[in-house]
């Protein structure tokens, strides 16, 4: 079993939590599709050395959707392909929010659904992030894709912590706090038992 880690919007820290997961719970990251000059798959492991890594099967170049950024290098991204070299008990990072596009006919929360991965949902605390993480949780549902729990980057208010459950219908497992020492606190942070259970 895989756990598909997606995102309320971009940059709101699935990396950090994807290398947070893989190095307490020992397995291995995968992001099959990269966009931009970045390199997540170089973060988590300059984070955490000893992290297993697989290369990605596409690296694209500008900072767009993975269906946005392919078409303009005029490449095909074969889903096939993907679903082929797609490991076991592994994390699988994806490219944005559930909704971002890969081809024309196929969006990541397909690619999650074709996995038959369980999502970890990644939000950061910060103005809006309610209404992405109620939209995400519903487009979710929608496809019935079961959802792990949501993980909050950034300090939040207790009481936002309990209208993101009770209207999400879903557990916040982790707040980790922005820090320049991040790896640091997430090498001391434990994962919930609810990620735990993915792997066992």
């Amino acid at each position: 079993m895989n756990i598909f880690v997606t995102g309320t919007d971009t940059d709101v820290g699935k990396t950090i939590v994807s290398a947070w997961i893989c190095h307490q719970m020992k397995i291995a990251y995968w992001k099959p599709i990269q966009t931009g000059g970045d390199s997540d798959r170089e973060t988590v492991k300059k984070l955490f050395p000893n992290t297993l890594t697989f290369d990605e099967i596409y690296r694209l170049k500008l900072p767009l959707s993975p269906y946005d950024a392919a078409s303009n290098e005029k490449i095909n991204i074969d889903m096939g392909e993907i679903l082929k070299k797609t490991p076991d008990n592994a994390v699988v990072e994806g490219a944005g929010g559930v909704l971002v596009p890969i081809t024309k006919n196929f969006q990541m929360i397909d690619l999650a659904k074709k996995m038959n991965a369980k999502v970890l949902i990644v939000a950061q605390s910060k103005l809006g992030c309610l209404n992405h993480i109620f939209l995400t949780v519903e487009a979710l549902r929608n496809r019935t894709i079961p959802i792990v729990g949501i993980v909050l980057n950034g300090e939040i208010d207790e009481f936002l912590i309990e209208t993101v459950e009770q209207f999400s219908g879903e557990k916040i497992l982790k707040v980790l706090p922005h820090s320049q020492n991040i790896r640091k606190i997430i090498a001391a942070e434990t994962v919930p038992r609810e990620i735990q259970n993915v792997f066992l």
